[in-house]
């Protein structure tokens, strides 16, 4: 199922110059199903994802903090299920 994701996801990835893996998906999700467990699925990772590293480039971060991680996912969700609705 994370194949089929990374492959639907690469248009995105080349747009925005990163290289979507399982390796980082593996890692959201971990983050998620300790913060998020309701919220924790693949999907939900890539999303997440590519939304982080779009506004990371867009805002110019190269190492961005966990407190922005921690902010940044918490809006991301209550946008992502606004959307969903």
């Amino acid at each position: 199922m994370k194949s089929d994701i990374i492959r639907v996801m690469k248009k995105v990835d080349e747009q925005i110059g990163y290289d979507l893996n399982e390796q980082d998906i593996d890692a959201v999700l971990r983050y998620m199903q300790l913060n998020d467990p309701e919220n924790a699925t693949p999907e939900h990772a890539v999303r997440f994802l590519v939304t982080w590293k779009k506004s990371l480039r867009k805002r110019d971060i190269n190492s961005p903090l966990e407190a922005d991680l921690d902010e940044f996912y918490k809006e991301f969700i209550k946008t992502d299920s606004q959307q969903s609705e």
